[in-house]
């Protein structure tokens, strides 16, 4: 599990040090640094394969550095892990701005594998395409594109019993993400097939196909699929506490506004589903404008779900600078946070503030 993650001379942090957990909460204003992070632990993951670090969509890697960093000074993202060892990538450049990428440390852990939920994920589809490379389909894509794929591949493997919902027919992954789907819609009737001479894949939802039904079921089924599925392939055994073998390896989410589009209710049951994943192993990593998936965290850790010091805040917002502000509060036993930053999920005590006192209109 990664413990810490470094950011030196990368876009808003100049130097800055993170704390990670098995659940982890990014949250804070718009543009102040949330989303680099998940951008540059994404980025030592490719490089530690093997593979050039720069990601679609998101410029050169000149692009990345603070701009109030010296002309010399190099980008450093580095993770460190439970067992004390560390992962680091360092990014320098020449005049012509060609980067020129080393390790930090010459006893580089590798990262755990990794899977990644974009907020730019797709929305209802008629139809998905196929997974068409040779390699395992381990994931549902960043943009949630095979999810469907990926639920008929492993549609019969055994979900763990923490992440069982009581409604559910069986035991199964597919039998569990409708049951999760119906704490969305109650009483909804998901199917999926596939058509392998097509490439593509295609699901109903009471019948109709998904555009004509709500987004919210659309944006959530990636996300639940992903976190039953996955831990459903790295655990064998009833045990949820951790993954079978004598070297444990945890793999790592990073998921994006889990509360699109749905309906309160159903935003603080994602929130509770997301801190019965990180009890069984998985690590989470999530970024949330929402008070309810905050609030589905505290209820978990309140229930005694998941342990309070299994859970990390960081609440970000801007320096007069424009670098990375990072306020941390902590989360005792009860689900109660000891300190409530200006802009922490405080605006609905706001707007209750100017409500309770008549109008002047």
């Amino acid at each position: 599990m990664i413990t810490n993650i470094i950011l030196n001379n990368f876009k808003c942090f100049t130097n800055s040090e993170i704390g990670l957990s098995k659940l982890t909460l990014f949250t804070g204003l718009n543009n102040s640094g949330k989303s680099s992070v998940f951008q540059a632990i994404r980025m030592i993951s490719k490089w530690r394969k093997g593979v050039d670090p720069t990601l679609s969509g998101y410029g050169r890697l000149h692009e990345c550095k603070n701009i109030n960093s010296s002309p010399k000074s190099s980008i450093e993202i580095i993770c460190r892990f439970l067992n004390d060892k560390s992962s680091g990538m360092s990014i320098s450049f020449s005049d012509t701005f060609k980067p020129l990428i080393s390790s930090v440390h010459a006893d580089c852990e590798i990262l755990p594998p990794l899977s990644y939920l974009s907020a730019d994920r797709w929305g209802p589809r008629v139809s998905l395409p196929l997974y068409t490379s040779s390699d395992e389909l381990s994931h549902v894509g960043e943009y949630g594109e095979y999810v469907l794929d990926y639920l008929s591949r492993h549609e019969n493997d055994i979900v763990p019993p923490l992440l069982r919902h009581p409604n559910a027919e069986g035991e199964t992954l597919e039998y569990n993400v409708r049951a999760w789907l119906g704490e969305i819609s109650p009483n909804v009737i998901f199917r999926h097939a596939s058509e392998a001479l097509r490439d593509s894949s295609f699901a109903t939802i009471d019948g109709f196909r998904p555009t004509n039904t709500g987004f919210g079921l659309s944006y959530a089924l990636p996300i639940i699929v992903t976190l039953l599925g996955v831990a459903s392939s790295c655990s064998s055994s009833e045990d949820t506490e951790s993954f079978p073998g004598s070297t444990p390896v945890y793999p790592l989410l990073l998921i994006e506004n889990p509360e699109a589009h749905l309906h309160p209710r159903g935003q603080v049951k994602m929130g509770m589903l997301l801190a019965k994943a990180a009890k069984t192993g998985l690590q989470v990593l999530v970024e949330s404008h929402s008070d309810h998936i905050f609030n589905g965290l505290r209820i978990a850790v309140h229930k005694g779900i998941l342990s309070h010091i299994d859970v990390k805040v960081h609440f970000f917002s801007r320096k007069t600078d424009g670098m990375a502000n990072i306020c941390s509060p902590e989360m005792d036993k009860d689900g109660r946070i000891d300190k409530w930053p200006e802009g922490f999920f405080d605006e609905w005590d706001k707007a209750l503030d100017t409500l309770l006192f008549p109008s002047e209109v």
